[in-house]
């Protein structure tokens, strides 16, 4: 069996100190592992939110520890990372053959995902979700349907239902109340008019940042490119030829605009500070999915609300939550990996039940359940649409200049072309 090499020291110890209850190396559980070494240890990484010091993978983590004692345990890493660099790391890991046993956000990047299919580092779990039935039926249709190969091969484990994969707009009530607002705006003509009725209370509007991915103003501006039938039908397409397009211009224009009503520095700071200003009340609004609500602290979320994108839309993509298993693990944890796959699924659908009943959830989660139940249109996440390069690199690299006014939309967007035809040919 491959062994990870150990983590930086002063990371391993930053994260002990910090989130000890969170470690799935906690003393007690290194104990029992002492007492049943016969046990196997299920290498994975997940993310701590820097934000809040807190997971969403936590629950998982504890549960199957306790389900599987003495068989299987997680052997889990712990990194203060961005979704972003966890899946630059993946890269390097691969390269390395360090990858951990379990990997999450494998669906994300389609040329790595093709890659690790391709080479067979990824492990075939038809056989996996055959041998443990509830699994395979604890999954919609549709969703397993896209995840599975043509060849009828199944290398990615989403969940069973998108009920926890909703992204819509998180907003502080409070905020919100001082500029005269009881309810999120449902028009993108009365969002604007929110947005300036905070400015003009002192509030800055939106929480937004640049370095790293863009994630959350892009998720503004391509729910606001949904919002047409021709907006829809682009970003419904899998990877563009060209995004010298009316609609892209509307939506990059859109993008800029919003800037206008973030902090100065709003390009210079990465995903992380931006949400952690905004749940310190710097801003009164963000984007972002449920997993979000989930690693808030409760004082955090007693605040805030969560509405649709204007237009009454929401994102969800099947294969968002979508996890993997890496091939060269000895038997025993490839079989417990996968056992791990199927009791996420199996978790998933009681905490999802009570999410969906609204038994003890927060008013933030209750909100949220209203607006999935209630949304009429749900768009694909972008991330899953659009070249890596173009969403990583050429964002990162021309996207500042543009925002500040250095290149007009045609110029970017012929720029953008140029990426994708150079990207392409590299292929």
């Amino acid at each position: 069996m491959r062994k990870r090499k150990m983590m930086n020291v002063c990371v391993c110890l930053i994260a002990f100190a910090v989130l000890l209850p969170l470690s799935a190396c906690s003393p007690k559980q290194e104990v029992q592992r002492n007492d049943r070494e016969e046990a196997a240890g299920i290498p994975v990484t997940f993310l701590i939110n820097p934000a809040t010091n807190l997971s969403e993978n936590q629950e998982l983590a504890e549960a199957f520890n306790e389900e599987y004692e003495g068989e299987y345990y997680m052997d889990v890493e712990w990194l203060t990372e961005s979704a972003s660099g966890y899946r630059e790391k993946l890269k390097q890991w691969n390269i390395l053959d360090e990858m951990p046993a379990v990997i999450t956000d494998a669906g994300f990047d389609y040329d790595f995902y093709t890659l690790l299919t391709e080479n067979k580092r990824l492990v075939n779990l038809r056989p996996y979700m055959d041998a443990i039935p509830q699994w395979k039926a604890a999954v919609e249709p549709e969703i397993l349907d896209a995840c599975t190969e043509e060849s009828g091969d199944i290398y990615l484990a989403p969940l069973g239902s998108g009920i926890q994969s909703y992204a819509g707009i998180i907003y502080n009530k409070e905020l919100l109340r001082q500029a005269g607002y009881e309810t999120f705006p449902k028009t993108w003509e009365a969002f604007w008019d929110c947005l300036d009725a905070l400015q003009a209370k002192g509030i800055t509007p939106l929480s937004l940042h640049g370095y790293g991915s863009y994630w959350v103003p892009m998720l503004f501006a391509t729910s606001y490119l949904y919002g047409t039938r021709e907006g829809q039908a682009f970003l419904d397409q899998d990877f563009p030829d060209s995004y010298q397009t009316p609609e892209m211009a509307d939506m990059m224009e859109m993008l800029d605009r919003m800037y206008g009503y973030t902090y100065a520095d709003a390009v210079e700071i990465d995903y992380d500070e931006a949400e952690e200003r905004f749940c310190s009340r710097e801003a009164a609004i963000f984007a972002n999915g449920y997993w979000m609500i989930q690693e808030m602290p409760d004082n955090v979320k007693e605040n805030m609300g969560f509405a649709p994108f204007p237009g009454n839309i929401l994102m969800n993509s099947p294969r968002m939550s979508a996890w993997a298993l890496t091939a060269g693990y000895d038997a025993k944890v490839t079989d417990g990996a996968a056992k791990l796959l199927a009791f996420r699924v199996e978790l998933d659908a009681r905490n999802s039940e009570k999410l969906q009943n609204k038994e003890g959830v927060s008013a933030l989660e209750c909100s949220y359940i209203d607006a999935v139940e209630s949304v009429s249109t749900v768009m694909p996440n972008y991330q899953m649409k659009w070249e890596q390069e173009i969403q990583n690199d050429f964002f990162t690299e021309r996207l500042p200049g543009y925002l500040d006014g250095e290149i007009d939309t045609g110029t970017l967007l012929k720029e953008m072309d140029e990426r994708l035809e150079q990207i392409r040919v590299k292929k």
